[in-house]
Formats: C-alpha cells, sequence, structure tokens
C-alpha cells in the first residue's frame, strides 16, 4: 500500500518515523516537498521516503492520503487536486469537519479524520479517528492506540483534550525548576520529575476505568502532604480551569474551522 502525505509537519514526521523505525514500514511513503528541509531528512533516512514537488503527484501515487496541512489552506490545497473514487483520505487538519472536507475530495467517498499526538515517533500515545474503520484503525494501532467514534461531535472531545499537550509539558517544566530553584541539579530534577509523571500515568492506565475518578482520594491520608496540596489547588480554583479551558476549546472546534489556523 503507497500512502502519501500532504504537509509534512511535525505530525506527519512522528507518524512517518513512528512507522519506519518501530512498525518496519516498507511500502512507499510519498511526502511533498513543505517542509522542504523535513521532507528531504525524511527521504535521506528512509529509503521508502519520496519527496515530490508536486502535490497533485503525491495524489496520484497514494493509496491513502494524509492531509497534513494547516486547516486554513485547507480549502485552497484541496480545490487544486484531483482525487480517485478508489482512494482513502486521512484529515489531520485540526478543527476542520467532514462536512466542509467532503466536497473538496469528490468523487472519493472515503474520508476520516484522526488525530495523531507527537508520541506516535516512539509508537506511543492515542490516535483519535473518526469515523471508525477496521483498516483505518489496524494502521494506526502501529504507531499509537486507536480510539474510535462515529459521532463527529465526541471526536471533537478528542481534539479539545489534546490541546492539553503544552499545558502539560509546562507542568513537568515547572516542577522540574522548582526543584532547580531550590538548589537541585537541572538533571537530577529533570530525571526525577519526568519519571514521576511517566509512573504515574502509567498507573491510570492500569485503573479499571470506573475507579480512575478515585485513585486521587484513594492515595492521600487526612492531612498529608498529598491532601494538602490537592486543596490548595483546588482553593484555587485549578480544577474548575481545566474544565472552563476544554470547554473553551471545544466551542472554538464545533465551529469547524479554527479562527487563527493553529493546529493544536
Amino acid at each position: 500500500m503507497r500512502i502519501g502525505f500532504l504537509g509534512t509537519g511535525v505530525i506527519s514526521e512522528a507518524m512517518i518515523r513512528g512507522l519506519c523505525d518501530v512498525a518496519n514500514y516498507k511500502d512507499p511513503i510519498i511526502v511533498s516537498q513543505r517542509s522542504v528541509e523535513r521532507s528531504e531528512t525524511l527521504a535521506k533516512q528512509y529509503a521508502n521516503v519520496e519527496v515530490s514537488t508536486h502535490n497533485q503527484d503525491v495524489v496520484d501515487r497514494s493509496d491513502w492520503v494524509f492531509i497534513g496541512v494547516l486547516p486554513e489552506q485547507v480549502p485552497l490545497v484541496l480545490s487544486a487536486l484531483n482525487f480517485r473514487e478508489d482512494q482513502r483520505i486521512v484529515s489531520l487538519a485540526a478543527g476542520v469537519s467532514l462536512g466542509v472536507m467532503r466536497p473538496l475530495i469528490a468523487p472519493c467517498a472515503e474520508l476520516y479524520r484522526a488525530i495523531p499526538m507527537p508520541p506516535i515517533e516512539f509508537a506511543m500515545g492515542p490516535i483519535a479517528v473518526c469515523p471508525k474503520n477496521e483498516a483505518l484503525e489496524a494502521f494506526c494501532n502501529q504507531v499509537g492506540v486507536a480510539v474510535s467514534v462515529d459521532d463527529e461531535a465526541q471526536f471533537n472531545l478528542f481534539g479539545a483534550v489534546s490541546a492539553l499537550m503544552s499545558d502539560f509539558f509546562e507542568h513537568v517544566a515547572g516542577t522540574s525548576q522548582w526543584m532547580t530553584d531550590h538548589g537541585l541539579d537541572r538533571t537530577t530534577a529533570v530525571r526525577y520529575s519526568t519519571a514521576l509523571y511517566v509512573a504515574l500515568a502509567d498507573l491510570t492506565m492500569r485503573e479499571h476505568p470506573e475507579r480512575l475518578h478515585a485513585m486521587s482520594e484513594s492515595c492521600e491520608t487526612p492531612g498529608g502532604l498529598n491532601a494538602q496540596f490537592r486543596k490548595l489547588r483546588h482553593d484555587r480554583g485549578t480544577p474548575r480551569s481545566l474544565i472552563e479551558g476544554l470547554d473553551q476549546i471545544l466551542q472554538r472546534l464545533e465551529v469547524g474551522n479554527p479562527q487563527d489556523g493553529s493546529e493544536r
């Protein structure tokens, strides 16, 4: 199977690296020249990756086409291309609905949305898919954990939660910086904080879904350190800010087209 990428951004690169390095994917991968440096680097590193200077050539030579251009570029890029009826199109463009995409890829009828995250480079993390499709899920499971829904409104919930990524990185960095500010060597601080967050995340994956909400209280003792810290965060309104932030992102995604074209 030949796959093509229109737009070679961070997410497209992560998917290609995950496929080649972890999944041992050997079939042809055709990438558009944008970005030039990233696409040429991938072609040099992987024998099955080829750069094409024309988007139509990427489409013509691909069985599956991944749309990785910026959201505001989708109408302009796709309206200039001719797709085949027998192709499968997977849009990675954040906030661009299936309804917006369908007339742009006609006569092709197989259209899906997906939300890969950067850890797929190491075959880790979720890949949201809409609508459900066994073949696409099997493909995504090579580099992550496919989580599929048929309802696009529910799919937007995945999109909203994916916006937690930069806040999470800031949280981990802030924890490390706090230890550094108190005299701990930076490398040691980072090693401890990153290992802590990885371990805690792993525990949540091992817990039954019905028990996840109780994990906070189960690790606390009355008047203990965990209880003290969580109470302060609650008093400062941190849980409420999480819900309000997610609600705002969801409202933006439900419009169908992001206002500023940012990916996530």
